[in-house]
């Protein structure tokens, strides 16, 4: 007797969502794709990391305009009134700059454009004070300018004036230091000007080379007795005393003498609370953490999520003039200047808050100053203020994120991705770009979608409670469908392009069939 043969019916293909957040967690450079932590990024390009979304960077605009030559350096000068003036400089003069418009023409002319600055207090005047080691050291008391030397007022004695460099101040005393030598000198406490006494650390640099700069550190920011003294040579050696008087040798007492890295040019350091950050080839490293040990890792540097491109910029463009950091503390952002070429310069940046990374490119830079809680930078003969409306001078700020992998719970199965969205909020219609990298591969975004937001309410005409009004941010939620959709891992990516529009990521959600495993 013959049995029918049961067969079953195949089994209904089942459909998936999953969810990420915006990669808050910023751009990583370090680890690689198959184990990047999930609120990662890959790639964060003009994207700022924030602890709840990611948004697009503010653009910048036209300041001031017809300075000679190229703005080498921005300098503040702050008044004993509490108010502040802007100058720019390039290799011929001194302009100022502290309204937006034409630049004017200072009486300070000038061989060279790179300068170190400090504002001092002498008891009598605030003066901005600049050095380069080509040119005589500028002073400035709010209405003159003095190329300081040994026959002027202030004077500067016992050293050749043009040879200084650096300058900064310790414990109500200046420092500065002598270019192409291991020496410092220094003035009598308080003084703005007068006899500079020699002090060389050439027995201390086993390394040889030369100083680049000296600075104050101190872990709590303030004036206690933790407050040292700091020296970084060419050689990448920190040298670090304590006390007030480098006269005095039961005063005056070296703390030690450490190994962090070359440092990249005279502006490798910058203020970070009550820190200081060494900016060296082979990272950036707070001295808090770096001189506790006596071999310094990449762990210690606070550029370790991006070192691979960290290292690569610092051995491609090392160099090049316009390596500089800066604290901006109105966006909580911690500013690195990269010189690509002498035209051309990016940023690496980081949230000072989340210690997440991003890359800006566009703002050209070649110096960076925080004026009036305001971020300001040199390009070419103008200087422009940042981090400022919607566009670049008018030009759309193009900006492009993606994801880390994701396995999506199983690596050894393959999926099928159906949908995928980038969840935004913006202020406006919009188009935009969105699309999936499949297992590891990096591919153009090419998926475009269209936003159009309603109409905008109106006061006195609108429905409360139901009209829209213009300056809300509105959700965007469009699925597209990924050209490339098969793969273990996806990573998804999105490219705005806009002169116009704010615009906020805030997560991402994917719709997907799995198949089988392999």
């Amino acid at each position: 007797m013959r049995q029918a043969i049961r067969t079953k019916a195949p089994r209904a293909q089942v459909v998936e969502t999953f969810s990420t957040p915006a990669p808050v967690g910023g751009w990583n450079a370090r680890d690689s794709l198959a184990s990047m932590p999930q609120q990662d990024a890959y790639r964060l390009r003009n994207w700022f990391p924030t602890a709840s979304e990611v948004i697009l960077r503010g653009g910048s605009e036209s300041y001031a305009t017809g300075v000679t030559g190229t703005v080498e350096t921005l300098a503040v000068y702050n008044k004993m009134d509490g108010t502040s003036e802007m100058y720019a400089v390039s290799d011929t003069d001194v302009y100022g700059v502290s309204g937006a418009g034409a630049a004017g023409a200072q009486s300070a002319t000038v061989t060279d454009g790179k300068f170190q600055t400090i504002n001092f207090g002498d008891g009598t005047s605030n003066w901005l004070i600049m050095v380069n080691g080509v040119d005589d050291p500028l002073y400035y008391n709010g209405s003159t300018w003095t190329s300081v030397n040994a026959g002027t007022s202030p004077a500067l004695t016992g050293v050749t004036s043009a040879d200084l460099i650096n300058v900064s101040e310790y414990k109500g005393r200046l420092i500065f230091v002598e270019k192409d030598s291991l020496s410092f000198w220094y003035l009598a406490s308080g003084a703005a000007g007068g006899a500079l006494t020699e002090f060389d650390l050439s027995s201390l640099c086993t390394r040889g080379g030369y100083l680049m700069w000296s600075a104050s550190w101190s872990f709590d920011g303030g004036d206690g007795p933790d407050d040292s003294c700091v020296f970084m040579t060419s050689e990448g050696e920190v040298i670090v005393y304590r006390g007030t008087d480098p006269s005095s040798a039961a005063d005056w007492v070296l703390t030690g003498v450490y190994y962090v890295g070359k440092p990249i040019g005279r502006r490798s350091h910058v203020k970070y609370g009550g820190d200081l950050i060494a900016i060296t080839q082979d990272g950036a490293f707070p001295l808090s953490t770096a001189l506790q040990s006596a071999e310094v890792t990449d762990s210690f540097a606070l550029t370790n999520k991006i070192e691979n491109a960290f290292n690569e910029a610092s051995a491609m463009y090392g160099e090049t003039f316009g390596w500089e950091a800066l604290l901006y503390p109105k966006e909580e952002a911690l500013i690195f200047n990269i010189p690509v070429t002498t035209i051309q310069s990016k940023q690496y940046v980081m949230n000072t808050n989340t210690k997440s990374w991003c890359e800006f490119d566009s703002w050209n830079a070649t110096c960076f100053v925080e004026y009036d809680k305001e971020l300001y930078f040199g390009e070419g003969t103008t200087v422009k203020k940042a981090w400022t409306n919607t566009s670049d001078v008018g030009a759309q700020i193009v900006a492009e994120g993606k994801t880390a992998f994701n396995y999506f719970g199983n690596m050894s199965q393959q999926k099928r991705f159906t949908f995928y969205r980038p969840m935004l909020r913006v202020n406006g219609s919009f188009t935009y770009y969105s699309n999936l990298d499949m297992d590891f591969e990096d591919r153009e975004i090419v998926g475009t979608t269209t936003f159009v937001a309603p109409s905008s309410a109106l006061w006195d005409t609108a429905v409360w409670d139901t009209g829209l009004w213009s300056s809300a941010l509105q959700v965007v939620r469009q699925w597209t469908s990924p050209s490339n959709n098969v793969g273990y891992a996806a990573s998804g990516g999105i490219r705005v392009e806009t002169d116009t529009n704010v615009v906020r990521w805030v997560s991402n959600d994917y719709v997907y069939e799995r198949g089988g495993v392999l």
